[in-house]
């Protein structure tokens, strides 16, 4: 490993490394190194971003599903509900802002978009894009229901007692 940077997420520390076996940078959570060896001399390599790069690797990498979208509200606003460690939150502009997250999760991801209170796009990936339909489609077909079940119970069926239900017959 050639280290090159320290970077906080707000919760945890990583090492931001390149990796001469894989030949590609990494990131290691501090608090799981078990022991170091000195790195020996080497020469700095240009990396990328080091707070984008850790962001990616902790936000959506290590999840099943890594997804992107728009979200049509100011990121001000997106990045209040999403912790550092959870999504990276990058303004879009008139559109609003991306929203780079993950999850071992469709469900997971598609809760956490409906929590968000806004209008949004899933860009990727496709598996998520399909899931928030057959979502949208069974929670369309709820609210009828529920709706039609409120609605007959104005029309004439009888209440239910506070005491509970009437004994049927004997």
């Amino acid at each position: 490993m050639e280290p090159h940077r320290l970077v906080s997420t707000g919760y945890r520390w990583y090492l931001m490394a390149f990796d001469v076996e894989r030949a590609d940078w990494r990131t290691f959570r501090v608090d799981r190194i078990a022991e170091s060896v000195e790195a020996g001399r080497f020469v700095p390599r240009e990396p990328p971003d080091p707070a984008a790069f850790v962001a990616r690797a902790v936000t959506s990498a290590p999840y099943r599903y890594q997804a992107r979208v728009l979200v049509h509200a100011p990121a001000q606003v997106v990045a209040e509900e999403f912790s550092r460690t959870s999504g990276v939150v990058t303004d879009a502009g008139a559109d609003g802002c991306l929203l780079a997250t993950g999850s071992d999760s469709l469900g997971a991801l598609t809760f956490h978009l409906a929590a968000l209170d806004a209008d949004f796009t899933v860009l990727e990936p496709p598996e998520l894009i399909d899931f928030v339909r057959a979502v949208a489609e069974r929670l369309t077909r709820s609210a009828r229901l529920s709706a039609q079940a409120a609605a007959g119970q104005g029309q004439g069926k009888a209440e239910a007692s506070p005491d509970g239900p009437e004994p049927g017959p004997r």
